[in-house]
């Protein structure tokens, strides 16, 4: 038994030790529940490449410097106001961030009508503690 919990806390310190170092000098973008009046946003392509971020993922670490994001819009009907072209609110977004190391960029979709168009923003942009 001693053993395993000395095995473990190796373990999970060399995790953590690894995560910590692989995040140093990036900056985040993060697609956590945006204020009410934005529509939730998923990555889906990052510098022209396809992003898996998973189901649960919310943040993804970028090195600094210029990057093309791709979005996709998390709307469905209840949330809308009026019809709403289902092909259009589905369709990826794509801006270009200049990210800075030490920096998160809490990105979401903005509804530009109420046709279904909509457009990525970032709404809150701050220093990472």
């Amino acid at each position: 038994m001693k053993r395993l919990i000395i095995l473990l806390t190796a373990l999970l310190a060399t995790g953590l030790a690894w995560s910590e170092g692989d995040s140093e000098g990036k900056g985040i973008l993060d697609f956590s529940t945006p204020p009410n009046e934005l529509y939730p946003a998923r990555l889906v392509g990052l510098d022209g490449k396809n992003i898996d971020m998973g189901i649960n993922r919310t943040s993804y670490w970028v090195e600094p410097g210029d990057h093309q994001i791709t979005v996709t819009a998390l709307i469905d009907d209840s949330m809308s106001v009026g019809t709403i072209d289902i092909r259009k609110k589905t369709d990826p977004g794509t801006v270009t961030i200049t990210v800075e190391a030490g920096k998160r960029y809490k990105i979401a979709a903005q509804a530009t009508d109420h046709k279904g168009n909509w457009q990525p923003v970032i709404w809150k942009e701050e220093d990472v503690k």
